[in-house]
């Protein structure tokens, strides 16, 4: 196990990780040429999935982009956070959708998110799963999984939907991914990154059991300090726990781990 301490963050890495230090730029954005076809704001969609029924997905960015990004909202639902967060990723090049698993409900208090969270059927989570997954994936294109708290284990099952598509994952204070059946976590081939703070013992706890239990798989972990739960999410607590600090480094380090797995070789 490889210990590097930082200014703000802590990584642990599993020894076997590949080192990248170089970051290519995925694409450059140029307005005058159509073909780039970037969407300036995010929108909602309807996907059909694999069992006929019609599913709801946010998405954002240049829909010919050579990386597209499923990403899957925290217990509140797709907030404003969450648009926000598929917007940015979408202004960087990357074709972003978020699927919606709450099927155009969403929060606003942690009771009425956690009571959407406990209503979730998990045979219909993977279809949703599955039909942004269809919507993304195209010949030469990369993916990667991102899920924020709740969403992250979710996004973890997307990436063992269909590993060999997906060349990264980030799970942002999330847990419950270390508790996957090993059988399957034993077909995930792309690298992890596990980014949480230093008060949240619930993702801090997956991460260490991750590395533990899957010593051949790749996993980077980040540790903000003196951050608690849901710090990216201005609707956690009431806002008491958003630190827009950290925040802000989180998002330096997502952007370089997308950077490095899924640049061009």
């Amino acid at each position: 196990m490889l210990l590097f301490a930082a200014l703000v963050a802590v990584c642990v890495t599993n020894i076997n990780a590949e080192k990248q230090n170089n970051i290519a730029l995925l694409c450059i954005k140029n307005p005058n040429k159509a073909e780039n076809r970037v969407r300036p704001k995010g929108e909602f969609i309807s996907v059909k999935g694999d069992n006929g029924k019609e599913y709801r997905l946010f998405v954002s960015g240049p829909t010919n982009a050579k990386v597209g990004i499923l990403f899957v909202h925290d217990y509140f639902g797709i907030s404003n956070s969450t648009k926000e967060s598929v917007e940015r990723l979408g202004e960087s090049c990357y074709y972003t959708i978020a699927v919606d698993l709450y099927k155009g409900k969403s929060a606003t208090t942690n009771d009425a998110a956690e009571s959407l969270m406990k209503a979730k059927d998990s045979a219909e989570t993977a279809e949703i799963l599955k039909a942004g997954i269809n919507h993304l994936k195209k010949p030469g294109r990369k993916l990667a999984a991102i899920g924020f708290s709740a969403g992250g284990v979710d996004a973890m099952n997307a990436t063992l939907l269909e590993p060999e598509l997906f060349n990264a994952t980030i799970i942002v204070y999330g847990g419950n991914y270390d508790k996957i059946e090993k059988s399957k976590l034993a077909k995930l081939k792309s690298p992890v990154l596990a980014i949480t703070g230093s008060l949240d013992n619930w993702p801090f706890q997956a991460a260490l059991n991750f590395l533990e239990n899957e010593k051949d798989k790749s996993l980077e972990f980040y540790v903000y300090p003196g951050v608690d739960h849901g710090y990216a999410q201005p609707l956690f607590n009431g806002g008491k726990n958003y630190n827009p600090e950290a925040t802000r480094v989180t998002w330096t380090v997502m952007n370089d781990f997308l950077s490095r797995h899924t640049k061009s070789h």
